[in-house]
């Protein structure tokens, strides 16, 4: 009786032999389906899965962008069978990239720190100071840059679909930073970015390696007394309350970027990629959505008794000035085409301020 049992648990494997049970007859079934040219069931078969990874917060701008690509794209008529993982739920940044580049995911949203482990170049964005202002940013990138690191991410097997946002990274404490040489000697969180350990120790501050999820306990016992980053995680995941002195240096514009397995969406039809395309808000409305709640933000941080440093005209150039010639360390530490990116950003840079010159002349 045992070795019947076993002879017909080898059957309904489909496994060849002498024992055929119900298994086989059903897996020749098959087979016999797949060779007349019938699929079952074809409509499932017929559409392209699309895994989508990230980590937004919900009810945040980045979170609900993701929510209207999941809309636009189960809209269009081109056959994608969307799975949405945008709260972090395939884990961290480092997962998901390795995700999308073997091709278990087929496109996920990044930070510049976290692209910046496979493109290097990527972390020359966050060099302290080299953006004046938010339209500078979307000037440079957009014109000059967009370019050189849809081909740096392409060599990587990666197609750049859009640019994010974050916002400008400032310094946040538990005491006042009111100018470059409060910092000195200031317990400073050090992160992955290669743009803040350089910032860091142009001002003088004394880097203690913590991550992200350590920070607010690392606070709370005095381990660290700053960081820097956005209003935006700042406000979000209540940083505020253990650090309560937001000192608005603005010294460098952080950003992210939606990219796609470049294999999977060159095998796209071109009608397929033109909906992944369009399902993406459009670059400017991303922005203004984000900077609107960033605004809001800053607006609000006094009623959760935030206090807030806004340096003037000439503690702004003494905080520059403690970072001047950054860009030299941040260039060599970088290497590959960090040197020619950094020189397109000035000639971007130059042809902004000859752009708002003119328009200012004509509108005079």
């Amino acid at each position: 009786m045992a070795r019947f049992r076993q002879q017909e648990e080898r059957g309904s494997r489909c496994l060849p032999g002498r024992y055929y049970g119900i298994g086989t007859l059903t897996c020749v079934l098959l087979c016999l389906v797949a060779l007349i040219g019938g699929r079952a069931p074809a409509a499932e078969d017929s559409r392209i899965l699309l895994r989508v990874s990230s980590l937004s917060v919900p009810k945040t701008p980045w979170h609900e962008m993701w929510q209207r690509f999941e809309a636009r794209i189960n809209q269009g008529a081109q056959g994608f069978e969307t799975r949405m993982f945008i709260a972090g739920e395939l884990g961290s940044e480092e997962t998901a990239l390795a995700n999308i580049r073997r091709g278990r995911v087929q496109i996920g949203g990044f930070s510049l720190q976290g692209l910046a482990t496979v493109v290097p170049e990527l972390s020359l964005l966050l060099t302290p100071y080299l953006f004046d202002s938010r339209a500078e940013v979307d000037f440079v990138v957009d014109h000059y840059l967009d370019q050189a690191y849809r081909d740096l991410l392409a060599e990587k097997g990666l197609e750049l679909l859009q640019w994010s946002e974050v916002g400008w990274t400032s310094i946040y404490s538990t005491r006042p930073v009111r100018q470059p040489e409060d910092a000195r000697g200031l317990s400073m969180r050090a992160s992955n970015a290669l743009g803040s350990r350089v910032f860091a120790e142009a001002i003088g501050a004394d880097l203690i390696p913590v991550t992200f999820s350590e920070l607010i306990p690392a606070m709370q016992t005095g381990l660290i007394e700053s960081a820097q980053g956005g209003v935006g995680m700042y406000t979000i995941a209540g940083i505020s309350r253990e650090a309560p002195y937001l000192t608005l240096t603005r010294h460098a514009f952080d950003a992210g970027l939606i990219v796609a397995n470049r294999e999977w969406y060159r095998s796209l039809s071109q009608d397929q990629q033109q909906l992944v395309a369009s399902s993406m808000d459009r670059r400017q409305d991303g922005r203004e959505a984000i900077r609107q709640m960033l605004d809001g933000f800053y607006a609000d941080l006094p009623n959760r008794g935030v206090t807030i440093l806004e340096p003037d005209a000439e503690l702004g150039e003494r905080w520059r000035a403690a970072a001047r010639d950054s860009h030299l360390a941040m260039i060599q530490a970088i290497g590959g085409r960090a040197e020619e990116i950094f020189e397109l950003v000035q000639q971007g840079k130059s042809e902004f301020i000859r752009r708002q010159a003119s328009s200012g002349s004509e509108a005079g």
